[in-house]
């Protein structure tokens, strides 16, 4: 049986989704990985753009699938800075619902967010193996 490098980031990713992932200031609200990204999108509209890592993680997958190496690693290494502008946010104050009548905080990162970190660390090194 062929082993599929794939598996480790797309294991990962997963997994991240299962975990806590984002701690919020507002009634110390924990978020899981699945809910950041459902609605990690909508950071765009307050300046929070760590959540479009995962388009270009996707689109990285997808290529490293289709045994499309370098433009997997290229996608891979792209989606991790965008990924670790979260840090930026930590602390900064950001709407707390839809209306922006309330405020919250992203307090700290809990280990849903460093799984989803190592997913994207690992595509490019999944890709590079891929043969």
């Amino acid at each position: 049986m062929k082993k599929n490098p794939l598996l480790a980031p797309l294991a990962l990713f997963v997994l991240a989704c299962c975990l806590p992932a984002l701690q919020m200031a507002k009634d110390n609200e924990v978020s899981f990985g699945v809910h950041a990204l459902g609605m990690g999108w909508l950071g765009l509209f307050a300046g929070v753009f760590g959540w479009y890592a995962n388009p270009l993680w996707a689109l990285g997958v997808i290529c490293s699938a289709f045994r499309k190496r370098i433009p997997a690693i290229l996608f891979g290494l792209l989606a991790l800075p965008i990924a670790l502008t979260v840090f930026n946010d930590i602390g900064r104050e950001l709407p707390g619902d839809e209306g922006n009548v309330t405020k919250t905080a992203i307090v700290r990162l809990l280990p849903g967010a460093y799984l989803w970190f190592a997913s994207l660390v690992a595509l490019p090194i999944a890709a590079f193996f891929r043969k």
